[in-house]
């Protein structure tokens, strides 16, 4: 599973660092937690910290993408 992680942090003005550090785990783990398929429970613990919706982490396929309206507010995902 790819995910946006460190994107969607970017956008709440967020670095890696500092989600680590709300979540209470290392960089490393967080690194470690991005890799592969986390559970779901991981996923909206990370969620959670960055004040997102866990689909907004979860990269859209080939055929859709996030939908940010011009105050970069989430909207979902679209097909293209």
């Amino acid at each position: 599973m790819e995910l946006r992680i460190k994107e969607v942090a970017k956008l709440q003005g967020m670095d890696l660092q500092t989600l680590s550090k709300r979540l209470g785990i290392t960089y490393q783990a967080l690194n470690a937690r991005m890799v592969g398929n986390p559970s779901i429970k991981v996923l909206q613990e990370i969620a959670d910290v960055l004040g997102v919706s866990v689909f907004e982490i979860i990269a859209a396929d080939d055929n859709t993408y996030h939908s940010y309206d011009e105050n970069k507010n989430w909207k979902g995902i679209v097909k293209k």
